[in-house]
């Protein structure tokens, strides 16, 4: 007995001794050629070594498995060595290669199955065992026969010369994968061991040759391996990059400098210490053991390398021993967030991975493929990847072939399912999330995998406060949301919430989506919030709701979409939510929710009356600036469905909807004006809503520039709302007294009306919606009509730069058009002025905003008197004028300012120019715009001018400065005083005409008239010369405002 056991044990050293230096070489193979199953049969290799030292029946049988499991390893070498595509196999190679290591985990269960020696518990499983090593046998038979016909038969019975093969495999398999390296420009270092007298080998992964948005991670650890007993954590989730920022530390030059060695351990499924032990051992080429702690903590004691960890288990007890060697610099990456125990670490910590930055992602998505013909498609896959390396790795390369427009079809339906085609978690986007979801951190608390389902179907993650107050069914909730976090399922973002990645959320819709008691109650919370908003809106107590709404929006969105696809049980509650949504989205500047066109098919039946007139309601109020195909249909559906029912308040709604509907879209005064009348009508003692009706009728009122009228709703609406105590409606007041406080030129007041209606906004939390843009837009209002024209665009540019054109297209334009009309005025590029025209065009025509473009056609008209096209100028100017008469009074003055002001046009346009500067006149004293009346007054002293009465023409300037200078309008000022100049200098009071011309030099200078700065230093340095000159008859050419020259005198 002695004698067969000490054959026994001389044949598992042999047989351990020509497995390691294999495991060696599968695990180079793995890192230079990444062939799919090879990482997973070294492990498992590995495990067996362990395994098989410590079996206590069936040793024989355990040893015979190994041998033959040897002969398969160096076949699965040499078929690499022979291969004519060297890194990539044949697919039949790679399924044949899949069936060994099934088999390899046959085996590995067998040999588990050897190590208890309790005689009954063997007794009961000895059929099972039997039945198991009999397919072990047929499984490695299998592999036997499909490898023969790819590599050398001697391979599977020759063990006796296995030591004298490996070595010279060993050597065949480093040229190999060094000639790869240098055929395909891919670094790697070779570190050769001095403690094993075979030459295995440790091959570093090769620098990563794409690398972009981990630069300051880099340098934080760059600078922390400077110092020595350097201690890192790279943490984070699957796919986060970890190993890639890893392999670009090691190959740093100050890194290569530092240290003469250096390890990188691949470690995925070592699950303890030994095993550990036993995968670094492999490295190091120490000799195989039981236990090599004490051996790989020596080694490292007499030569301390830099040693990387790669995807470290649980083994802090192991850790800490390396982290006791002085002078050994330790990296580990790991996933999850939570840095092991026992170990002190570098600091300051280095923060878990998170997504790459945007502008990392697309260069990382470009520098794979160049098939990106259009940024957009290109951006919208970047969201759907949520920047994680690893998916926009995976998607870059699927668009390399696909094209990104086929790539967004297929996500469609295939989901993360389309980033899943590989063999191991980094390039199965589906293993790599299905690998954090078998921790056992989630197997042991049940409600995290609930968090995170229900997580799957919020974008926009949770709070702490709605993780507690949402009452959902899940136990020990903060717990839950610990360990995700712990093993980087979810983050928490710079708000403090609650999230999860794209890939991972879309992972769990389709694999593990929530119950619908969870749905349930997140809707629940979602609608009382709604609820509570609506009925407190504009109060300060709605302030806090209005930002936990706007934290969830994509949430309640998606929530609603669930329930509407689903046809929830309570579609009329569901609908009466998604209205709500609808209409703060409207108010804060968000757009409509695409929801809202889903909801005609989902209606309830039998028709629920109040439910369809809601709904008709906010339809018209979503589509004010976009036409709807029958709107005098829906408008008399509506109609009806209040036949049924009585609610005063919602049928005002409807009727300022439908009313706005027809100023806007259907540019219908008198019907407007009847809908909004009846709107006030039906309010009754309802003071809120009758506030509400009065604005929107006053803003009627300021349209058709009936100022004074308009100005009384708005005050009377103000008056409501403060016996009311609706802040947000008394700011949409106060804005509404500003309009035509602007036509009446109370500029002062106008200045203080939009700082008070501002504040109010921000005590109801309202602060940068709709309305809020739009009262610092009649601020740049009051700066551009004072020709302050720097402070206006730099609020327009401003908002402009807010304002998304996708979800606030009408805001977004309006901007853009302001931009244009004030670089026409200060000279700006004409290029500039058209592409900003062109872009305020393409928005319009898109929204069927037809309206919108007569603006446009404006500003264009102004821009083509200012380059010269006089003709083309006064057809547009006049076309406009004609569609505008009677229902745009802003329209209406801007045209006639234009077309009366004789200094724009030729010598053959006076005569009508001088009918139009009546004109003028007349509607400013009609509509009793201020500004207007004074602009009015001096263009007819040009009248007068051109027709020799300077007398007539100095009083009406002399009138017209005096009002410019209360209202403190800069240009105009200027204006007048050079005219007032002209004239005195043509009297011969020369002091006076000079001293009216430096008064108004710093005027253009505040209005940035550049141009006519130049004209006053030409006047001032002529003066001299006109005083030798002999008086005229009539005023000379040089009464003018802009370069046009003008006759002494216009015949009637």
């Amino acid at each position: 007995m002695p004698r067969n056991r000490s054959v026994t044990v001389s044949r598992l050293e042999n047989i351990i001794n020509c497995l390691t230096p294999a495991v060696a070489s599968l695990n180079e193979l793995h890192d230079a050629f990444g062939t799919p199953f090879v990482q997973v049969i070294s492990i498992t290799t590995l495990a067996l070594i362990t395994a098989v030292q410590t079996v206590k029946r069936n040793r024989d049988e355990c040893i015979r498995l190994m041998e033959d499991i040897h002969g398969l390893l160096y076949a699965i070498i040499n078929i690499h060595i022979i291969s004519e595509t060297k890194s990539t196999l044949r697919p039949g190679t790679i399924y044949q290669i899949g069936r060994f290591t099934e088999t390899l985990h046959k085996i590995h269960a067998f040999v588990e199955g050897q190590q208890d020696g309790k005689k009954i518990k063997h007794f009961f499983r000895h059929s099972e065992m039997n039945l198991l090593l009999k397919n072990c046998h047929a499984g490695l038979q299998e592999a036997v026969v499909a490898f023969k016909a790819e590599t050398d038969v001697t391979f599977f019975t020759d063990i006796a010369s296995a030591e004298d093969r490996a070595q010279k495999m060993n050597a065949q398999l480093l040229a190999l994968i060094l000639s790869d390296a240098n055929g395909t420009d891919e670094s790697s270092s070779r570190i050769p061991s001095s403690n094993t007298s075979s030459e295995s080998f440790s091959m570093l992964p090769a620098i990563p040759k794409i690398f972009h948005g981990r630069e300051l991670e880099l340098v934080h650890i760059i600078k922390a391996l400077g110092q020595d007993s350097c201690r890192i954590a790279i943490l984070g989730a699957d796919g986060m990059g970890k190993t890639s920022l890893a392999n670009a530390v090691l190959h740093h030059p100050k890194i290569t400098d530092k240290y003469q060695s250096h390890f990188f351990v691949a470690c995925d499924s070592a699950t303890n210490c030994i095993e550990l032990a036993a995968l670094i051992g492999s490295h190091l080429g120490l000799q195989p053991g039981k236990d090599l702690k004490k051996p790989v903590v020596r080694y490292f004691s007499s030569n301390p390398p830099c040693l990387l960890v790669d995807s470290r288990p649980r083994v802090e007890a192991f850790l800490a021993l390396l982290a006791a060697i002085p002078h050994l610099a330790l990296i580990i990456t790991m996933r999850g967030a939570e840095r092991p125990a026992q170990v002190q670490w570098s600091h300051p910590f280095l923060p878990p991975l998170g997504p790459l930055p945007t502008d990392a992602a697309r260069q990382t998505f470009m520098d794979i493929t160049d098939r990106v013909d259009n940024m957009q498609d290109m951006d919208k896959l970047l969201l759907l990847t949520d920047n994680m390396p690893l998916a926009v790795n995976l998607i870059a390369h699927l668009v390399d072939y696909d094209g990104c427009y086929h790539i967004l079809n297929r996500w469609e339906t295939e989901k993360t399912s389309l980033l899943s085609v590989g063999y191991d978690k980094k390039s199965n986007l589906n293993a790599s999330i299905m690998l954090s979801l078998s921790s056992s951190r989630m197997t042991s608390l049940p409600g995290a995998k609930e968090l995170l389902s229900l997580l799957s179907i919020l974008p926009d993650g949770l709070s702490d406060f709605e993780l507690l107050q949402s009452d959902l069914p899940i136990a020990n909730i903060l717990a839950c949301k610990a360990a995700l976090l712990r093993i980087s399922l979810a983050y928490t973002d710079h708000k403090m919430r609650l999230r999860s990645l794209v890939p991972i959320r879309e992972y769990m819709q389709q694999l593990h989506p929530p119950s619908l008691h969870l749905v349930q109650a997140i809707y629940k919370h979602f609608h009382l919030l709604l609820d509570f908003y609506d009925r407190y809106q504009g109060s300060t107590s709605a302030a806090k709701a209005v930002d936990n709404i706007t934290s969830n929006l994509g949430n309640i969105q998606s929530v609603l979409l669930q329930r509407l696809q689903n046809n929830s049980s309570d579609l009329a509650d569901t609908i009466h939510c998604t209205i709500l949504l609808n209409r703060f989205s409207r108010i804060t500047g968000r757009g409509c929710t695409t929801l809202m066109d889903r909801i005609p098919t989902v209606l309830p039946k039998p028709i629920d009356h109040r439910v369809e007139a809601a709904f008709i309601t906010e339809a018209f109020a979503s589509r004010t600036y976009y036409p709807i195909v029958d709107p005098e249909a829906l408008f008399h559906q509506g109609q009806a469905h209040f036949h049924e029912f009585h609610d005063p308040v919602l049928e005002s709604r409807f009727y300022i909807a439908v009313g706005n509907y027809y100023v806007y879209q259907a540019n219908d005064i008198p019907t407007a004006l009847h809908l909004f009348e009846t709107s006030v009508s039906l309010c009754g003692s309802y003071g809120e809503q009758e506030s509400i009706a009065l604005i929107n009728l006053a803003r009627l009122k300021w349209t058709t520039a009936e100022y004074m009228a308009a100005r009384m709703h708005a005050r009377e609406a103000q008056r409501l709302c403060k016996l009311s105590g609706n802040l947000y409606n008394e700011a949409r007041a106060l804005h509404m007294e500003i309009l035509p406080c602007l036509a009446l030129g109370d500029y002062k007041l106008c200045i203080i009306l939009c700082h008070t209606a501002r504040e109010l906004l921000g005590l109801c939390g309202m602060s940068n919606t709709v309305l809020d843009y739009n009262i610092l837009s009649s601020e740049a209002q009051v700066h551009l009509l004072k020709s302050e024209y720097a402070e206006a665009h730099k609020i327009y540019t401003g908002t402009f730069n807010t304002i998304s054109p996708e979800q606030d297209p009408f805001n977004y334009a309006f901007c853009l058009l302001n931009i244009a009309e004030i670089d026409v005025i200060v000279g700006g590029s004409e290029q500039n002025v058209r592409q900003n025209l062109d872009g305020v065009k393409l928005t319009f025509n898109t929204m069927g905003y037809p309206a919108g473009l007569v603006y446009c056609k404006t500003i264009g008209a102004d821009l083509e008197l200012r380059e010269g096209s006089n003709m083309t100028a006064k057809i547009l100017l006049e076309q406009c004028l004609s569609s505008s008469w009677k229902n745009n009074g802003e329209m209406v003055t801007y045209c006639l300012e234009r077309l009366a002001d004789i200094s724009r046009w030729s010598v053959s346009d006076i005569s009508w120019v001088s009918n139009w500067a009546t004109v003028y006149l007349g509607y400013s004293f009609q509509s009793q715009n201020r500004l207007a009346i004074h602009k009015a007054l001096c263009c007819l002293a040009d009248v007068f001018v051109a027709n020799g009465d300077e007398d007539t023409a100095y009083n009406l300037l002399t009138v017209a400065l005096d009002g410019f200078a209360s209202m403190d309008v800069h240009r105009c000022r200027a204006a007048c005083m050079i005219r007032l100049g002209d004239i005195l200098q043509h009297r011969r009071e020369f002091d006076q005409a000079a001293d009216h011309w430096r008064e108004a030099r710093p005027l253009f200078e505040r209005s940035s008239q550049a141009k006519d700065l130049a004209e006053i230093d030409i006047r001032l340095e002529n003066i001299n010369q006109t005083k030798q000159e002999p008086a005229t008859g009539g005023l000379s050419a040089s009464f003018r405002n802009t370069s046009k020259e003008l006759p002494s005198k216009v015949e009637d």
